[in-house]
This record gives structure tokens, sequence and C-alpha cells, in this order.
């Protein structure tokens, strides 16, 4: 009994004389990664058109574009075609186009701009692309309206059918 009464008065006495470990402070991270995500999407579809036989220019105009980025330096959206109006079963008969960008709605902060707002081709030069384009400084959101226009020129030189342009949207990080 005296061997157990010492050996408990052993164990005593050490945890006595040891330190105690009263609070801990630990560390952990979480970290999520959200990638640079753009998307630029065309709201309205195919527009149609038919030329009033003048020699006025015929306007498409209102095409709407979202665009949206994440990318915290923003982004660049341009817009091209593809050549002039051509016409669809004679594509030697051209007329030019003309791009106008001629307002947005941006997301407050983004810094959305303007960098080229209105372009057209020349295809008696050989100038078959118009462009324009738009940027952004940080993440954000903008709708962007388009107007596309056929340039008419000498209506006694305009061959009847159907006259198409294709228009491009990009876009990418700055």
């Amino acid at each position: 009994m005296i061997r157990h009464l010492a050996f408990i008065l052993t164990i005593f006495a050490a945890v006595q004389c040891c330190p105690v470990v009263t609070a801990q402070t630990l560390d952990n991270t979480f970290t999520l990664t959200v990638p640079p995500a753009m998307t630029l999407t065309a709201l309205r579809g195919p527009q149609f058109q038919n030329h009033p036989n003048t020699a006025a220019n015929v306007a498409f105009t209102n095409s709407v574009w979202m665009a949206r980025t994440a990318a915290s330096n923003g982004s660049t959206v341009t817009f091209t075609t593809d050549h002039a109006f051509q016409n669809v079963t004679a594509p030697s008969q051209k007329r030019d186009v003309q791009l106008r960008l001629p307002f947005m709605f941006v997301s407050p902060g983004s810094g959305w701009a303007f960098d080229t707002n209105v372009d057209q081709t020349d295809h008696a030069i050989g100038d078959e692309i118009a462009m324009v384009q738009v940027s952004s400084q940080s993440a954000g959101v903008a709708l962007i309206f388009m107007n596309v226009t056929f340039i008419t020129g000498d209506i006694s030189s305009l061959a009847g059918g159907t006259y198409e342009v294709t228009v491009t949207g990009t876009i990418s990080e700055n």
C-alpha cells in the first residue's frame, strides 16, 4: 500500500512540476480561384430588311450584344465583318457596310469605354473589313448596341438579289 501511495505521490508531483498548456492557435487557409471567365452573347438573331430601291442606305438598328468579364484587368470586345455586303448568288456584286456602336449600358466601376465606335468597308480599294471595339478596365457587364448599315452607293449599278454580311464578336482578356 505504501508503494502504491508513493507511486501516486510521484505521479502527482510530476504533474505539478510540468508546465500546463493553456491555449493554442492554429491557422487553416481556404482559397477559391475564380477564372477570368468572359462571355459574349448576341441577344438578337439574324436580321432581315428589304431594300427600298432608292439611293437611301439601309440600317439594321440595335443589334444588342451582352459582354461579361470576370477578368480583374478587364476585357476587350471586337466586332468585325467577314467582308463587305456580298450578293449571295453573284459574289462579285458588293456594297460597303458600316458598323456603328451608338451606345452601351455598363455596370458601375467596370470602366467600359468605346475604343472605335464607327468603321466601314471600302471594297473598291480592297478594304473588306469593318471593325469596332470597346474595352473595360476591370470586371463587369456591358450591353452593347450596334447598328449595321448597307451602303447603297450608285443605285443604277445595284444588282438584284440577297446581300449578306456576317459580323463576328470576339472577347479577350486585357
